[in-house]
């Protein structure tokens, strides 16, 4: 049982297959690919991120001895080793997924629109869509709220323009709410915990004047601005006016490093991420001035130096010194106000859009999941606990259930793969020495 659909799931799914085992992969969203597939490229090598992931999901989804369990929560974890019981609930899609072939002519007619979570809010979808273009399933959903027949909606209560769309009879509106929410048990012998984390949100603190000044945006934000695939093609421009920015200022450990939030580093990925996005920038447009505000450059990894020292040689600005605040000038651009440590000076630094480098915390279901598989979080960072940092990082307290990728701390995707496949490679010898 591999619970989560991201890339550290999809490659223990994916190796665990390989072995001969059955595997069952959970997810709780409608799709699998996680952060993953929201990604433009990735560090430290700049490859399409969508590139590398789509073939490891149409693999797993070809698998025989795979099942694809997706739009599902978990109710309850009973058992032990080698006998678990998992109680799991399906969300109503209002889509039959044996009929549904992914056309998309119901999403082309649909009159109803909501903001595009996959592009970070930004753009719309309709009530009835595929989350991303490369998704597995390949299968529609409709979110109920949005929809016209939904309560509350009056004499649009009874459209049916999707319905009168699909040839194929594919939607199902008898799903109506939790009395169709349906429940099944599953038993699997052990279990691979790959639910991921989420990212800090700067809104409720107004961090740098996130959620106030338009032109603030977060790295997540950033990415599906300049994807290809995204809701502007890949052309970056500012959400006030929807000009080329000319001056952009990245903003490292946003929510992280900070005794009054997160102190824990959230393992250099923020730095790395926006020295990733700044070098892009710089590479498609490079007139554009980009500056790095940073309190230590995090570049553990094999290609993260020498990643570093490409942005320096591309011109991208390094100012070591964490900002003190943002604000909005008289021309209706950014500044800057940050005390340079380097030169023992305080700045100011006009942009014209800045992006703040938001760090890892815990996903929303973590504390429930934690309770039902009995399975301590850190105080340190709010994830799960491995047995042993060194010996036994993807081992847990309870056998049989194993933790892979960014639930187990802040990684990169190298790291998340390498332990989703260590986590399979556990998973596979204690089964195998049960037998």
């Amino acid at each position: 049982m591999v619970i989560g659909g991201g890339i550290a799931g999809i490659e223990a799914a994916n190796e665990l297959s390989d072995m001969g085992f059955h595997v069952y992969l959970l997810e709780k969203e409608p799709v699998i690919g996680g952060r993953m597939a929201r990604l433009s490229r990735i560090f430290p090598t700049n490859e399409n991120a969508i590139a590398i992931l789509e073939p490891k999901m149409r693999a797993l989804a070809a698998k025989e001895n795979v099942e694809l369990i997706t739009y599902v929560e978990i109710l309850a974890v009973k058992g032990s080793v080698g006998d678990f019981e998992l109680t799991i609930e399906h969300k109503p899609r209002y889509v039959d997924t044996n009929k549904c072939t992914g056309c998309q002519r119901c999403t082309e007619v649909c009159p109803a629109e909501q903001p595009n979570r996959f592009n970070e809010g930004f753009g719309t979808l309709k009530a009835i869509y595929i989350p991303y273009a490369h998704a597995i399933p390949s299968c529609a959903v409709i979110d109920i709220e949005t929809c016209l027949r939904s309560e509350g909606k009056g004499k649009d209560k009874d459209c049916s323009i999707c319905m009168n769309a699909c040839e194929y009879n594919a939607i199902d509106f008898t799903q109506e709410g939790h009395k169709h929410n349906s429940k099944s048990k599953l038993k699997a012998g052990a279990i691979i915990v790959a639910v991921g984390s989420a990212t800090y949100d700067p809104e409720p603190g107004h961090d740098y004047g996130y959620g106030l000044l338009d032109d603030v945006i977060t790295t997540m934000e950033f990415e599906r601005l300049i994807a290809p695939d995204g809701p502007t093609e890949g052309n970056l421009i500012r959400p006030s006016d929807c000009r080329e920015p000319m001056r952009v200022g990245f903003i490292n450990c946003v929510g992280s490093r900070d005794i009054n939030k997160n102190p824990y580093c959230s393992g250099g990925v923020c730095c790395m991420e926006n020295i990733k996005n700044a070098i892009l920038l710089k590479e498609k447009r490079p007139d554009v001035r980009c500056y790095i505000f940073y309190i230590d450059i995090r570049a553990a990894f094999r290609g993260y130096e020498a990643f570093y020292t490409r942005a320096r040689e591309l011109g991208i600005r390094f100012i070591r010194g964490r900002p003190a605040e943002v604000i909005e000038n008289e021309k209706g651009n950014l500044e800057i106000r940050v005390e340079d440590t380097l030169k023992g000076i305080v700045r100011t630094i006009e942009v014209e859009m800045v992006v703040l480098g938001t760090g890892s915390v815990p996903g929303e279901d973590i504390e429930r999941l934690s309770e039902m598989l009995k399975l301590p979080l850190t105080t340190e960072d709010g994830l799960f606990r491995e047995l042993h940092s060194r010996v036994a990082p993807v081992d847990t307290e309870q056998q049989g259930i194993f933790i892979a990728g960014a639930v187990a701390g802040p990684k990169d995707i190298a790291l998340a793969v390498a332990q989703g496949s260590s986590a399979a490679a556990r998973a596979a010898s204690t089964l195998l020495m049960l037998d």
